[in-house]
Protein backbone atom coordinates (compact mmCIF):
# COMPACT_ATOMS: atom_id res chain seq x y z
CA UNK A 1 0.00 0.00 0.00
CA UNK A 2 1.54 3.37 -0.98
CA UNK A 3 2.43 5.89 1.68
CA UNK A 4 -0.46 8.27 2.25
CA UNK A 5 0.84 10.42 5.11
CA UNK A 6 1.88 14.01 4.54
CA UNK A 7 3.22 16.10 7.44
CA UNK A 8 3.32 19.88 7.26
CA UNK A 9 6.46 20.57 9.21
CA UNK A 10 8.75 23.24 10.60
CA UNK A 11 11.99 21.55 11.75
CA UNK A 12 12.55 23.66 14.87
CA UNK A 13 9.02 23.32 16.24
CA UNK A 14 8.65 21.17 19.38
CA UNK A 15 4.98 20.73 18.50
CA UNK A 16 5.82 19.21 15.13
CA UNK A 17 8.58 17.16 16.74
CA UNK A 18 5.92 15.47 18.89
CA UNK A 19 4.29 14.15 15.72
CA UNK A 20 7.60 13.13 14.16
CA UNK A 21 8.37 11.10 17.30
CA UNK A 22 5.06 9.22 17.03
CA UNK A 23 5.66 8.56 13.33
CA UNK A 24 9.10 7.17 14.18
CA UNK A 25 7.75 5.02 17.02
CA UNK A 26 5.18 3.58 14.61
CA UNK A 27 7.74 3.08 11.85
CA UNK A 28 5.57 5.06 9.43
CA UNK A 29 6.93 6.55 6.24
CA UNK A 30 5.63 10.00 5.36
CA UNK A 31 6.13 12.94 3.06
CA UNK A 32 7.41 16.06 4.77
CA UNK A 33 6.30 19.49 3.54
CA UNK A 34 8.24 22.32 5.13
CA UNK A 35 6.22 25.37 6.15
CA UNK A 36 8.59 28.22 6.96
CA UNK A 37 6.82 30.06 9.75
CA UNK A 38 9.60 32.68 9.84
CA UNK A 39 8.37 33.76 6.40
CA UNK A 40 4.70 33.55 7.33
CA UNK A 41 4.01 30.56 5.07
CA UNK A 42 1.55 29.22 7.64
CA UNK A 43 -0.72 32.19 6.88
CA UNK A 44 -0.91 31.74 3.10
CA UNK A 45 -4.33 30.96 1.59
CA UNK A 46 -3.11 27.55 0.42
CA UNK A 47 -1.98 26.53 3.90
CA UNK A 48 -5.01 28.05 5.63
CA UNK A 49 -7.12 25.78 3.45
CA UNK A 50 -5.34 22.86 5.17
CA UNK A 51 -5.18 24.28 8.70
CA UNK A 52 -7.49 27.26 9.24
CA UNK A 53 -5.70 28.01 12.53
CA UNK A 54 -2.57 28.92 10.55
CA UNK A 55 -0.22 26.82 12.67
CA UNK A 56 2.03 23.81 12.27
CA UNK A 57 1.78 20.88 12.35
CA UNK A 58 -0.96 19.60 10.12
CA UNK A 59 -1.23 16.06 8.82
CA UNK A 60 -3.01 14.57 5.84
CA UNK A 61 -3.61 10.85 5.60
CA UNK A 62 -5.65 9.18 2.88
CA UNK A 63 -8.09 12.07 2.56
CA UNK A 64 -8.23 12.94 6.27
CA UNK A 65 -6.76 16.23 7.48
CA UNK A 66 -5.87 16.61 11.16
CA UNK A 67 -4.33 19.55 13.01
CA UNK A 68 -3.31 20.35 16.60
CA UNK A 69 -0.27 18.28 17.57
CA UNK A 70 -1.78 16.30 20.45
CA UNK A 71 -4.84 15.40 18.39
CA UNK A 72 -2.56 14.28 15.56
CA UNK A 73 -0.67 12.03 17.99
CA UNK A 74 -3.90 10.37 19.09
CA UNK A 75 -5.11 10.07 15.50
CA UNK A 76 -1.92 8.24 14.52
CA UNK A 77 -2.18 5.93 17.52
CA UNK A 78 -5.80 5.11 16.70
CA UNK A 79 -5.21 4.67 12.97
CA UNK A 80 -1.94 2.77 13.23
CA UNK A 81 -2.31 0.85 16.51
CA UNK A 82 0.98 -1.08 16.48
CA UNK A 83 2.90 -0.59 18.61
CA UNK A 84 0.28 0.89 20.96
CA UNK A 85 1.26 4.15 22.62
CA UNK A 86 -1.75 4.35 24.93
CA UNK A 87 -2.92 1.70 27.41
CA UNK A 88 -6.17 -0.13 26.74
CA UNK A 89 -7.73 0.52 30.17
CA UNK A 90 -10.06 3.58 30.01
CA UNK A 91 -8.80 4.95 33.33
CA UNK A 92 -5.18 4.85 32.23
CA UNK A 93 -6.04 6.35 28.85
CA UNK A 94 -7.82 9.18 30.65
CA UNK A 95 -4.78 9.72 32.86
CA UNK A 96 -2.57 9.89 29.78
CA UNK A 97 -4.84 12.57 28.33
CA UNK A 98 -4.71 14.57 31.56
CA UNK A 99 -0.91 14.47 31.44
CA UNK A 100 -0.87 15.51 27.77
CA UNK A 101 -3.24 18.38 28.58
CA UNK A 102 -0.87 19.50 31.35
CA UNK A 103 2.03 19.37 28.90
CA UNK A 104 0.12 21.48 26.38
CA UNK A 105 -0.72 24.17 28.90
CA UNK A 106 1.41 25.15 31.92
CA UNK A 107 4.51 23.18 30.85
CA UNK A 108 4.60 24.24 27.22
CA UNK A 109 3.49 27.74 28.14
CA UNK A 110 6.37 28.29 30.55
CA UNK A 111 8.96 27.00 28.09
CA UNK A 112 7.50 28.98 25.19
CA UNK A 113 7.66 32.16 27.27
CA UNK A 114 11.29 31.46 28.14
CA UNK A 115 12.09 30.86 24.49
CA UNK A 116 10.35 34.08 23.53
CA UNK A 117 12.40 36.10 26.00
CA UNK A 118 15.77 34.34 25.67
CA UNK A 119 15.83 33.36 21.99
CA UNK A 120 13.38 35.29 19.87
CA UNK A 121 13.63 38.73 21.47
CA UNK A 122 17.44 38.84 21.09
CA UNK A 123 17.11 37.59 17.48
CA UNK A 124 14.97 40.66 16.81
CA UNK A 125 17.38 43.03 18.52
CA UNK A 126 15.53 43.22 21.84
CA UNK A 127 16.48 42.37 25.40
CA UNK A 128 14.81 39.81 27.66
CA UNK A 129 12.33 41.04 30.24
CA UNK A 130 13.95 39.73 33.42
CA UNK A 131 10.66 39.72 35.33
CA UNK A 132 9.04 37.62 32.59
CA UNK A 133 12.01 35.24 32.59
CA UNK A 134 11.80 34.90 36.37
CA UNK A 135 8.06 34.18 36.30
CA UNK A 136 8.37 31.62 33.49
CA UNK A 137 11.23 29.92 35.35
CA UNK A 138 9.14 29.76 38.53
CA UNK A 139 6.19 28.33 36.61
CA UNK A 140 8.40 25.71 34.97
CA UNK A 141 9.86 24.68 38.32
CA UNK A 142 6.30 24.12 39.58
CA UNK A 143 5.75 21.83 36.57
CA UNK A 144 8.86 19.86 37.51
CA UNK A 145 7.51 19.48 41.05
CA UNK A 146 4.27 18.02 39.68
CA UNK A 147 6.09 15.71 37.27
CA UNK A 148 8.23 14.39 40.11
CA UNK A 149 5.05 13.49 41.99
CA UNK A 150 3.50 11.90 38.89
CA UNK A 151 6.58 9.79 38.20
CA UNK A 152 7.17 8.48 41.69
CA UNK A 153 9.39 5.43 41.22
CA UNK A 154 8.16 4.70 37.67
CA UNK A 155 10.39 4.82 34.60
CA UNK A 156 7.69 6.64 32.62
CA UNK A 157 4.63 8.74 33.41
CA UNK A 158 2.33 5.73 33.03
CA UNK A 159 2.96 2.51 34.91
CA UNK A 160 2.37 0.60 31.66
CA UNK A 161 5.51 2.12 30.12
CA UNK A 162 6.44 4.66 27.48
CA UNK A 163 3.37 6.32 25.96
CA UNK A 164 2.04 9.39 24.22
CA UNK A 165 2.02 11.06 27.64
CA UNK A 166 5.84 11.19 27.73
CA UNK A 167 6.31 12.62 24.24
CA UNK A 168 5.37 16.31 24.62
CA UNK A 169 7.53 16.68 27.71
CA UNK A 170 10.63 15.31 26.06
CA UNK A 171 10.02 17.22 22.83
CA UNK A 172 10.04 20.55 24.65
CA UNK A 173 12.91 19.45 26.93
CA UNK A 174 15.26 19.43 23.95
CA UNK A 175 15.24 23.24 24.25
CA UNK A 176 16.59 23.12 27.80
CA UNK A 177 20.31 23.39 26.91
CA UNK A 178 19.63 26.46 24.78
CA UNK A 179 17.49 28.00 27.53
CA UNK A 180 19.92 26.95 30.28
CA UNK A 181 17.08 25.23 32.15
CA UNK A 182 18.10 23.14 35.14
CA UNK A 183 15.85 20.23 36.14
CA UNK A 184 15.77 20.21 39.96
CA UNK A 185 14.52 16.65 40.53
CA UNK A 186 16.82 13.66 39.84
CA UNK A 187 13.86 11.43 38.94
CA UNK A 188 12.55 13.92 36.39
CA UNK A 189 16.02 14.44 34.94
CA UNK A 190 16.58 10.67 34.65
CA UNK A 191 13.18 10.17 33.00
CA UNK A 192 13.81 12.88 30.40
CA UNK A 193 17.24 11.42 29.66
CA UNK A 194 15.74 7.93 29.35
CA UNK A 195 13.17 9.13 26.82
CA UNK A 196 15.69 11.28 24.93
CA UNK A 197 17.77 8.15 24.31
CA UNK A 198 14.98 6.35 22.45
CA UNK A 199 15.75 5.85 18.73
CA UNK A 200 12.52 7.66 17.81
CA UNK A 201 13.74 10.86 19.47
CA UNK A 202 17.00 10.69 17.57
CA UNK A 203 15.12 10.04 14.31
CA UNK A 204 12.73 12.93 14.90
CA UNK A 205 15.55 15.44 15.32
Amino acid sequence: MPNTIKLYDFPMSPRVRKVRIVLAEKGLAYEKVNIDITKGEQKTPDYLAINPYGKVPALQDNGTTVYESTIIMEYLNDTYPDPPLLPSAPGQRARARVLMHYADNPYEGAIARLAGELIFKPMQGGSPDEAAVSQATTDLQACFDKLDQELGEQDYLLASGFSLADIPYVSWSLLFPLLKVTVPHPRVEAWLKRVQERPSIQAAG
